[in-house]
């Protein structure tokens, strides 16, 4: 373990004794890590790097983690990878971690160029914690698929943004479009506070790699701010656009996957929402006995909640934007 809060290595503990070898790392991300407002009974977030989907799932059951069928867990992970679920080692009261299942292969894949959506990179891209790593191996290949996923920040962020640019506009440019890329049930003020306790951290990340774009020609700096030497293209824009609706309509897609997987899925979803957005959401019985499509008219009205707030400028698909 390399850094950690005391839930956090509580959980990782469990993790390591229930996943064995398979396990190749584990990353803490959200509010816990950056201290961005998470609330009281806030699940804790990881990313759980694995040899092999099967065998982890297995290795859960033979001990004694409830879950959902191994096979279907297994087969439905190599769909829309991630695949969340539910750990809680000591319930009621211990830590509950929301478990971002993941093979190495589908990690490292995720965070280069070959990714099929924003999900992993969408959350690496910010501060992270490393709490568990196999060995030094694993520990050196983490690290180096976490900073490769950085470097390629720009390439999506700086179409969105108007020169010239500091570093911090451009980190605060970054978590606007990544946020974008999802249907959150969240206001959207909350990057404001995401970008705020993290700053720093942000800052000292992402100044070198914007270094090597002025290095490599695309920038030029001068005074603290960036400008291009060539203005990104409409085109470019475009293409970044059309990555981010494939990638919302994914996330939206594995939320169904989530029904799936995620044990007691509807009470967490009802306090995340009640959470991020500060409404009460009363569910009746019939719509806790068939959510879909019954809960449907509720989410729409929280996401009209959330959109009745300031508009980000430029938000996706509009002129000058993602």
């Amino acid at each position: 373990m390399r850094e950690g809060s005391a839930p956090i290595a509580e959980l990782v503990a469990a993790l390591r004794a229930a996943g064995g070898q398979g396990l190749v790392a584990v990353v803490a991300y959200g509010s816990h890590v950056i201290s961005a407002a998470p609330g009281r009974h806030s699940a804790y977030d990881l990313v759980v790097v694995v040899d092999s989907y099967r065998h982890f799932y297995t290795a859960l059951r033979a001990h004694g983690h409830p879950g959902r069928n191994t096979v279907v867990l297994a087969a439905v992970s190599r769909v829309l990878a991630p695949t969340v679920i539910a750990f809680w080692p000591a319930p009621p009261h211990g830590p509950l971690a929301k478990c971002a299942v993941v093979s190495r292969a589908h990690f490292a894949r995720e965070l280069g160029r070959r990714r099929r959506d924003h999900f992993c990179l969408g959350r690496m891209m910010q501060q992270v914690s490393v709490v568990h790593t196999r060995d030094e191996e694993a520990a050196a290949w983490v690290d180096a698929a976490v900073a490769g996923g950085r470097e390629l920040v720009p390439d999506w962020t700086l179409p969105f943004l108007d020169a010239p640019f500091s570093v911090e506009a451009f980190c605060r440019r970054m978590l606007e479009v990544s946020y974008a890329g999802e249907i959150r049930p969240e206001q959207r003020s909350r990057v404001e506070t995401v970008y705020e306790a993290q700053a720093e951290f942000l800052r000292e990340t992402y100044t070198p790699i914007l270094d090597a774009r002025v290095a490599g020609g695309l920038l030029e700096a001068s005074d603290g701010r960036y400008r291009f030497v060539v203005q990104p293209a409409r085109l470019v824009r475009l293409r970044w656009n059309a990555y981010f609706a494939l990638s919302k309509v994914r996330a939206t897609a594995r939320w169904l996957k989530h029904m799936m997987t995620f044990d007691n899925w509807f009470a967490y979803i009802v306090r995340k929402v009640e959470r991020r957005t500060g409404m009460a959401v009363e569910i009746t019985p019939m719509e806790r006995r068939l959510p879909f499509p019954l809960l449907l008219p509720k989410a729409l009205r929280v996401l009209r909640s959330r959109n009745s707030t300031a508009r980000t400028p430029h938000g996706p698909g509009e002129d000058g934007s993602r």
